[in-house]
């Protein structure tokens, strides 16, 4: 059974087309997450992967093909190892209270720290 590192590995580094032989592999094998980790090697990697796999992923009809589209596409590289790129939480840590706001004006959360950051520019503009 293989994993999401595994295709990645047969992608782009080993360039190994007979990895998704078998049925079970054929379930393992997410094309989102193998563009995500892709677009993570490099800046260069994920703009082949935005305008390649991503404009002609619909095409294929299986993912057997897909797989192989990948390999045959995408360029060899040298193997490095690929940092997850996580979204910050800065924007939880400055409003605090978002969550308590939002419950009583029956709002978003999104809603509210956008109108809070609306507030701070509002006054660092009439200290100007």
């Amino acid at each position: 059974m293989s994993t999401i590192f595994n295709f990645i590995e047969a992608t782009i580094f080993t360039k190994n087309k007979e990895l998704l032989q078998s049925s079970d592999d054929e379930k393992e094998f997410s094309p989102y997450m193998v563009n995500r980790w892709l677009s993570m090697y490099s800046p260069q990697m994920c703009n082949i992967v935005n305008v390649t796999t991503n404009r002609y992923s619909t095409v294929f009809d299986n993912k057997k093909d897909l797989f192989d589209f990948y390999v045959s596409v995408l360029p060899r590289v040298r193997f490095k190892r690929i940092s997850y790129i996580k979204k910050s939480a800065k924007e939880d840590k400055e409003f605090k209270y978002t969550d308590l706001i939002a419950k009583t004006r029956q709002t978003s959360q999104r809603e509210v720290i956008e109108c809070a950051k609306l507030v701070e520019l509002m006054s660092v503009s009439s200290n100007i």
